[in-house]
């Protein structure tokens, strides 16, 4: 794989328009190779996942360069410093700041995730208003068995942006300590009894991996501990894929995770969905899916 520090020198000008007849690793066909440049994600939007990000973004881009492609690797904080992008066919894009997609989305590659998306991943209200919109069922606002509020602008970045709360006085004051923090735009959702679910999907693929945290004992803020041992409620995988599916597209997040709770009845609600997670369980067969998006 070429350093992530020195450019690829391609054979033909590049164009930004797409690789010829939109086919990846052309090598060997009387066509040049594809340019791919991978974005790695900040550091601090990788809470404790630094590592597990950076590796789904260099499994694919192992797959990539395998099929002929050309790769070249920068970080967000190299984007943000240069304020530019070398020329490239496609983008492989982690990153998450706003400063460093509205530098992104100048480029004439085609991008996944699309950043128009990534931002709606970060604003919980305008993301909830679109899955309203389609359909996905959600947890209502309010319930008996206690109540989540998240941070509305921005992905979680440290526990406290996520909190448990058992009683009305348990929201105000979570509400005052986000204020205290400057966060004034906070999501609000009722606490759904059910099995705890966290999938992994590549839109327009037939790739959707699902597992059980509480099984497992992955975690990343350790707030999983609410949903209680897993029941392993059967339901369709198939349907939740299919559903999922409809807002990635939608959005323009192609590569997405996120967590459901499926209840007793098999019947689900999306609770989260982000924009490219780190498939630490299924890392390498994410990758080739990942590589087999078209052009």
């Amino acid at each position: 794989m070429a350093n992530s520090d020195k450019n690829v020198t391609s054979p033909l000008p590049l164009t930004g328009k797409g690789c010829p007849k939109g086919r990846k690793g052309a090598v060997g066909r009387g066509e040049r190779p594809c340019s791919i440049l991978f974005l790695f994600r900040a550091r601090r939007f990788s809470p404790n996942s630094v590592e597990n990000d950076r590796l789904i973004l260099e499994s694919v881009a192992r797959e990539m360069e395998a099929m002929g492609n050309e790769v070249r690797m920068m970080t967000e904080e190299e984007v943000l410093t240069l304020k530019t992008l070398p020329e490239a066919d496609e983008i492989f894009c982690m990153a998450r700041s706003n400063e460093a997609l509205e530098i992104i989305e100048r480029s004439k590659a085609r991008i996944i995730n699309e950043p128009e998306g990534i931002r709606i991943c970060g604003n919980r209200q305008a993301l909830t208003d679109i899955m309203r919109r389609l359909e996905i069922p959600l947890p209502p606002e309010n319930g008996d068995n206690g109540i989540w509020l998240k941070r509305g602008i921005g992905t979680a970045e440290v526990a406290e942006d996520t909190v448990f709360c058992n009683s009305e006085e348990e929201v105000e004051d979570a509400m005052r300590r986000f204020a205290d923090r400057g966060i004034t735009e906070v999501c609000r959702q009722a606490h759904v009894v059910g099995d705890l679910v966290k999938f992994y999907g590549v839109a327009n693929t037939d790739f959707f991996y699902h597992f059980y945290p509480t099984d497992s004992g992955r975690s990343k803020f350790g707030s999983e501990e609410h949903n209680g041992k897993a029941h392993h409620y059967p339901f369709s995988a198939e349907e939740m894929k299919k559903t999922v599916d409809r807002l990635a597209t939608t959005i323009g997040v192609i590569v997405y995770g996120g967590d459901a709770i499926v209840k007793a009845d098999g019947s689900f609600v999306i609770i989260d969905f982000n924009d490219w997670p780190t498939f630490s369980p299924c890392r390498e067969e994410a990758a080739r899916k990942i590589a087999t998006l078209p052009i």
